[in-house]
């Protein structure tokens, strides 16, 4: 019987608030229904399918990967087809340490991949065991379920252990992630980035403006292509970034494209405008420093691909408007903005726009699908599947399928 898997990343970020790496989310999501999988075999299967077959780099790029393993997985010899400089290696908090453990690990720690402890709270067995931690890289802290007392006493025992990263994880707030840094943590990872707040409002990019113009003229009954074109060369960055745009999706021209306005001709009207609203948000993020701004980014291309992948598959032709909600999504949360506030200065339409506000409308579902599978909300999934008649299988595929079109894009 088939497992369904659902990937998903959540991104950790250094003290500067930039990318660091990224946790990579995954569950069997029919344990309950299918009792006689075994959970190893689960993982496994899921390790073939979405590590192996798609790639790591596929899904996080550059970046490090944090892959949890559960004590029997770390024993297995399963680690040859993973690249060590991708990968981090979480080892879970109920693995048992011993002996052979500890033998096992140290020939993973030559292997040249890191390794991290998760949800780490003091035992017993570490005292008897103190040689692990000269082999583990990160200790990651759970912020929601360690209360302050308990988290002291965790940082004064790894401070022995100067080599060792400390990683805040199930960061909610700016507060705790203030916190953590004052407490000496190098790492953070949660929720915190993607509340909306009313701190002081992002500054939009200059170009911005332009941008915007130019999605206006696309919006015109009888767009006038020269006049487009004309705009787009006004910015150096926006023309680069329109011939590599065609370059990465592999469009099927010729080498050689002469003008901007051949390049508009050849990918299409349709498609420059998904791509002016795609550099839009890429904009804010090229501009911003904010390792959280750039996480909402990515989280909104892969939004933004699983509405329209579903969308078509739904019946609709080409999901554009489905394709926009998902990008726009977050947008008060990038912005720090309420949406009474960012809507009069894009062109929305009217659909798109209340989707936005979280008014029911016929795309709400597929947003709710978007951010179901991002964030492993198996109930809401299960929920949503019935209810579009696709199956689980599907949506797995197009979770995947986003993944891998939102890093492609970000490169």
């Amino acid at each position: 019987m088939e497992v369904h898997i659902f990937v998903g990343r959540q991104p950790i970020l250094d003290s500067e608030g930039r990318i660091y790496g990224y946790e990579l989310l995954y569950r069997n999501s029919e344990r309950n229904s299918f009792p006689n999988i075994d959970p190893e075999q689960a993982t496994i299967q899921l390790l073939v399918n979405t590590f192996l077959s798609i790639g790591v780099d596929q899904i996080s790029g550059n970046s490090k990967s944090f892959i949890n393993f559960s004590g029997d997985l770390l024993i297995k010899d399963i680690f040859s087809s993973l690249k060590p400089e991708y990968v981090v290696i979480e080892i879970l908090e109920d693995v048992e340490i011993t002996p052979t453990l500890i033998s096992r690990i140290k020939e993973i720690k030559q292997d040249g991949f890191q390794l991290a402890l998760d949800d780490f709270i003091l035992q017993d067995q570490y005292a008897l065991h103190n040689e692990l931690f000269d082999l583990i890289d990160y200790v990651k802290v759970d912020f929601l379920n360690v209360d302050e007392e308990g988290r002291k006493t965790i940082e004064r025992f790894i401070k022995k252990y100067p080599h060792i990263k400390m990683l805040a994880e199930k960061i909610e707030t700016e507060e705790q992630f203030q916190q953590a840094k004052i407490s000496g943590y190098d790492l953070f990872q949660g929720y915190f980035f993607a509340k909306p707040d009313i701190i002081k409002g992002v500054e939009i990019p200059a170009n911005l403006n332009l941008h915007m113009q130019i999605i206006n003229r696309l919006n015109d009954n009888a767009p006038n292509i020269d006049e487009i074109a004309t705009l787009i060369l006004h910015d150096i960055s926006l023309t680069y970034k329109l011939l590599r745009f065609i370059n990465t999706l592999n469009f099927s021209i010729p080498k050689s494209v002469g003008s901007v306005k051949q390049a508009i001709v050849l990918i299409g009207l349709r498609e420059l405008r998904r791509w002016m609203r795609i550099l839009m948000l890429q904009d804010i993020s090229d501009h911003s420093s904010s390792g959280r701004i750039k996480a909402l980014v990515s989280y909104s291309m892969s939004r933004a691909k699983m509405c329209e992948l579903v969308a078509v598959r739904m019946g609709y032709p080409n999901g554009d408007e489905h394709f926009f909600v998902g990008l726009f999504s977050l947008l008060d949360a990038i912005m720090k903005r309420s949406w009474n506030d960012i809507l009069p200065m894009f062109p929305f339409s009217e659909k798109v726009a209340e989707t936005l506000l979280g008014k029911k409308t016929s795309m709400t579902t597929y947003l709710e699908l978007a951010i179901a599978t991002e964030r492993f909300d198996l109930e809401k999934i299960e929920k949503i599947s019935k209810q579009l008649g696709i199956s689980k299988e599907e949506i797995a595929l197009f979770s995947n399928k986003a993944n891998q079109w939102a890093q492609m894009i970000e490169r």
